[in-house]
């Protein structure tokens, strides 16, 4: 809770005040491994922070599951573009491990907003991380070898080797797990 204070006070230079307001709108969720947040086909009526634990982002067609986010501590989880739209989300949210998420409900967050239009900074400081993200990830699979995308992964997640299976990782840098080790040998020998 002490990293969204401080998203709060810190970064987007807001009182405490307004960071026990949104406190209070806050519930628990804990989730166990393999437990869904949410499931594609489902409205996305909530934004959370990962608290403790790992989940990704995973779509899903007839060739199999290919990862395209991940939530460690301290992140913000949703199915963001489902939230915004209030339309289906075509994603799941899986847990990787036991994890424990505060929420907060669409309704809520924008009676907050309604409220005091002080929350919208938080609204953006939120959107512009999904769009940041999702910006980095769509270029480097148009400019960088599947190397330099290990690299971005592991300047974006922090410590995600330790946390998360090489065939996930395989799966966001869009590769075969043995791709991805032949990857990481060659750095190791090249160092």
């Amino acid at each position: 809770m002490e990293s969204l204070q401080a998203i709060f006070t810190e970064t987007l230079g807001l009182n405490v005040e307004l960071f026990e307001e949104f406190q209070k709108e806050l519930r628990i969720k804990n989730l166990k491994k393999k437990e869904f947040l949410i499931q594609e086909g489902a409205v996305c009526d909530f934004i959370a922070l990962v608290i403790s634990g790992t989940l990704r982002s995973y779509v899903q067609n007839n060739e199999g599951e290919f990862n395209n986010d991940f939530y460690l501590e301290n992140s913000f989880v949703s199915a963001y573009t489902s939230f915004l739209t209030q339309m289906p989300t075509n994603c799941n949210i899986e847990a990787l491990t036991n994890a424990k998420v505060y929420y907060i409900t669409h309704k809520q967050f924008n009676s907050l907003i309604e409220r005091d239009n002080n929350f919208l900074k938080l609204a953006k400081y939120i959107s512009d991380n999904y769009f940041i993200r999702k910006c980095k990830r769509e270029t480097s699979f148009l400019k960088n070898s599947a190397a330099e995308r290990l690299e971005m992964i592991r300047i974006l997640y922090p410590g995600i080797e330790q946390k998360v299976p090489q065939y996930h990782i395989a799966s966001y840098l869009g590769i075969k797990p043995e791709s991805l080790s032949r990857i990481k040998l060659l750095t190791y020998i090249n160092k």
